[in-house]
């Protein structure tokens, strides 16, 4: 088992002195086999062996002792031992459980700046994982099972023992005399997942006996075909996306189940989850507000939205997108930086421009001898108007960004240069006809978000 093990992960990283290795460590069967095989490649190759243990705390004084256990064993064999104890009001939810349990992996791996994480999922894990999808309702996706590698916030974590079934586990321990903790949650059925270890796949067993295989054998083929599918909607990706964004006329010549498979790994892009019923409703709301002008936008989570426009169609997430609050006084020409965010540059022109910046260039050539300063940098404000470049008349800033297709979640965020309520320049989008110039024009502005 250690060669399979240390062959596994070296397909991933390179295992040295100088690495860090991660092994999340419950103390049951499955994650005592897995630290012991990894506690004699540490002495071989002299890596940094953490073991990570998170304590649920369901059961009270049992879940304590099971984690002293660990702590012990881990002081006896010379490895860094770390754990966290949840609240003791957490919810008793498999789902919970996984999401807290992986908070708390990359937690780990960011404090100790690790290579990697390991976890002890088996053949039977596996097996039962697939016979848990079928029942739920799963795609192809769904089908392959718990892979070999998963990355999470640009950490590896790898399945070193995905090839080994249950019972070869539990020989590893005995012959190694190792005494694992004996979970007694683990055989509480109201779990979806203990019910089926328990009892669905002992009374599959009694039709086909090598069931853990058939299932194993089905989710290489569903790879197999996966990666089929995963090159064409690649080179279709190329053709329907510009950027982040996709081109929504583009998306919507698609065919049915294409365009359930592109809104799938766009879910799984951004860690979300890819149900049957939120694919479909993604590709409903599409479908439904396709001809918008200005755009909609649909709630996929508390903090991740989905936008969609005639134009475009994306995903963006609320946090790090809010107003800035703050006004830049701009009384002479010079370098100003604008709420941390933006670097800011006014110069005199003396130059001739025979091709001027595109509307929605961060730079533009002006003539200010007008207007004067000073000038205020800021974001949108009720009473803001503006005279849209061409034109004679003013309307009021909302009706010119409406015009001009710009979706609400981001109109709070476009910097405006101004004078009082008189919106100058809209950053990106278009400036005043009061900053018309000639072929010399007084001054060069630019602004740009600094990185």
């Amino acid at each position: 088992m250690k060669n399979t093990v240390k062959t596994v992960i070296s397909k991933y990283i390179d295992i040295t002195c100088e690495s860090t290795i991660i092994v999340g460590f419950s103390g049951g069967w499955d994650s005592m086999c897995l630290l012991d095989i990894m506690k004699q490649l540490r002495d071989e190759e002299g890596f940094l062996l953490i073991a990570a243990h998170l304590n649920h705390n369901w059961r009270g004084e049992e879940s304590e002792r099971e984690k002293e256990r660990c702590r012990e064993f881990c002081e006896k064999n010379d490895i860094t031992f770390v754990s966290q104890t949840l609240p003791e009001d957490t919810k008793e939810s498999e789902a919970v459980a996984r999401e807290y349990r992986y908070n708390f992996f990359m937690d780990c791996a960011e404090e100790f700046q690790a290579d990697v994480v390991l976890t002890a999922h088996t053949k039977s894990d596996n097996a039962e994982t697939i016979l848990y999808r079928i029942i739920k309702g799963t795609g192809l996706n769904g089908l392959e099972g718990i892979r070999e590698l998963r990355e999470l916030n640009g950490v590896k974590i790898i399945r070193p023992i995905l090839n080994f079934t249950r019972k070869d586990i539990e020989n590893y321990c005995i012959t190694h005399e190792l005494f694992p903790n004996s979970d007694t949650s683990n055989l509480n059925t109201k779990y979806a997942r203990n019910n089926i270890r328990h009892n669905i796949m002992p009374a599959i067993k009694t039709i086909n006996s090598n069931i853990e295989n058939s299932l194993i054998t089905l989710a290489e083929i569903a790879s197999g075909n996966n990666k089929i599918i995963n090159e064409l909607m690649q080179t279709i990706k190329d053709q329907i996306t510009l950027g982040d964004k996709w081109l929504t006329q583009n998306f919507l010549i698609l065919n049915s189940a294409m365009k359930q498979h592109f809104v799938y790994n766009l879910l799984l892009e951004y860690g979300l989850d890819p149900s049957y019923a939120k694919i479909q409703e993604i590709v409903n709301f599409i479908v439904e507000n396709q001809s918008s002008k200005t755009g909609k936008t649909l709630s996929i989570t508390s903090g991740t939205w989905l936008f969609t426009s005639h134009k475009y169609t994306y995903i963006y997430l609320e946090a790090g997108r809010k107003k800035i609050a703050e006004e830049l006084k701009i009384e002479k020409e010079g370098e100003y930086t604008y709420a941390d965010t933006y670097k800011v540059k006014i110069t005199q022109n003396t130059k001739e421009i025979k091709v001027f910046p595109k509307s929605i260039s961060n730079k533009v050539y002006v003539d200010l001898s007008q207007i004067g300063f000073p000038l205020t940098l800021r974001t949108r404000k009720t009473g803001d108007i503006i005279q849209p470049f061409g034109m004679k008349g003013k309307m009021k800033l909302k009706k010119y960004f409406i015009n001009k297709n710009i979706p609400s979640h981001d109109r709070d965020l476009i910097p405006l240069l101004c004078k009082g309520n008189e919106v100058l320049w809209a950053v990106g989008v278009g400036v005043s006809e009061k900053l018309r110039a000639g072929n010399i024009p007084t001054h060069k502005i630019k602004i740009e978000k600094q990185v």
